[in-house]
Formats: structure tokens, sequence, C-alpha cells
């Protein structure tokens, strides 16, 4: 055998061995590289579940975190006050009670000094144990009322000698009558004779000083209520 054909011989069977040495270990590494590829495969797919937003609720960190507080307070400046607008008094149905009182400025009034003011006033015992100043042409009903400060109201008509109290109460009750602002008129002319009498002062019906402003209001509440029951009437 000549060289020639040894050498190709040998370069034959090296190849072979090559092939042969290639195939096995492409055998024995199949089964790691498909699990290396099945895993490859599968992890962009778990990146993905992992890149799921969070989901937000009342809690913003750790579950021992504290709870967030979702009542933000509204940013805008509160608009001013309007001026304040006093509603117009709703107009009297009526009727009205007319009261007035005359208290003693210092001490109290005596029986005696009460029957001598009240007779040179027109008032005079009555029904009920009270004062009434009655009208000259209408006797039977009286004009206004004069009772007692304190309860029950009455006089003890017959042992005034020994009676006093610190204050008397005029009353009548105006309902729309054209003659109505003419009794007023007359209680506050009795009152204050009363006072001056006494040495008293007018108190009105929540027991405060009469002032001129409050007499003026009186006399435009039952004059309304006068104009209202004549239109009334007319209408």
């Amino acid at each position: 055998m000549d060289a020639d054909t040894l050498r190709l011989i040998l370069i034959v069977a090296g190849g072979l061995f090559l092939a042969g040495l290639y195939l096995w270990e492409r055998r024995r590494a199949g089964p790691g590289r498909r699990r290396r590829r099945r895993a490859a495969e599968s992890a962009p797919r778990a990146r993905a579940d992992q890149r799921r937003e969070p989901q937000f609720g009342p809690w913003d960190g750790p579950e021992d975190a504290a709870p967030r507080d979702f009542s933000a307070a509204d940013p805008r400046e509160p608009e001013p006050p309007g001026p304040a607008v006093s509603p117009e008094p709703a107009p009297e149905p009526g009727p009205i009670i007319l009261q007035l009182h005359v208290a003693a400025v210092e001490g109290r009034f005596d029986g005696a000094a009460i029957v001598r003011a009240a007779g040179l006033c027109g008032l005079e015992p009555g029904e009920m144990d009270i004062f009434h100043r009655y009208d000259p042409e209408r006797t039977q009903d009286p004009i206004f009322s004069m009772a007692n400060m304190l309860k029950p109201g009455t006089f003890p008509f017959g042992a005034m000698a020994g009676f006093d109290t610190p204050g008397l109460t005029l009353f009548s009750q105006a309902e729309g009558d054209p003659g109505d602002s003419e009794r007023l008129d007359t209680m506050l002319a009795t009152a204050h004779a009363l006072a001056a009498e006494l040495d008293g002062q007018v108190l009105d019906d929540r027991r405060q000083p009469l002032t001129d402003d409050a007499e003026a209001r009186l006399r435009e509440r039952v004059g309304a209520l006068v104009e209202r029951s004549l239109a009334a009437d007319l209408g």
C-alpha cells in the first residue's frame, strides 16, 4: 500500500470519528437544551404577568401602613357672605293684645294711693276684682282694664288699706275696629297719668321702659290693623 492510499484512509477515518463525536455530543445535550428553550420561551410571559398594574384601594403601601385620606378639601376660597337682608315683617292678622305696665320706681304702690289715682284717671272697681275704664256712652263694655301686676292680678276691694304691689297692668284688645286707635290713645294717656300720680314708670308689654319710638310703633301697629279691617270690609 503506497503512502497516498494510507493518507486517504486516515483522512476518511478521522472525518467519520469527528462526525460520530458531533452526533453523540448533540444527543447528550438535547434534553438540557430543550429545557432551557422552554424556560426561555416561558420567561417573557412570566415577566408580563409581573408587570400588571397595581390595584389601589384605601391603603397605599404595606398592609400595616396607615389608611389614606381621600377626603381632600376644596382648595377654592369660600365666597364672602352677602349683606344680611332683613325680611319685611308679615302683617299681623289681628287681634292685637294691648298691654302697658306702671311700675314703682322705688318700693311699692300702697292700696290707698292706687284707689285715689285710679279715681282721678276714671278707673272704677268692677268685675273680676279689677279696675275698668268705661266709655261714657257704652257703660257696659270697658275701654280697657287695670289689674295687679302680680298674680292672680286681683285687688282686695274692701281691704285696700293694707295692700301694696310693685306695679299695675293696663290691658285691652284691638280687633281692627275704627275706635281702636282712640282706645290706645286713652290707655297711653291713663298710664302716663297713673305714673305721674304714683311716682312710677310706664313699661311696655315686655316690661321695658316705654320709649317714644316704642309708643310710635304701637300706634302704627294698631293703625295698620284698622286699615286692613276697613279694606276687608270694603272688599
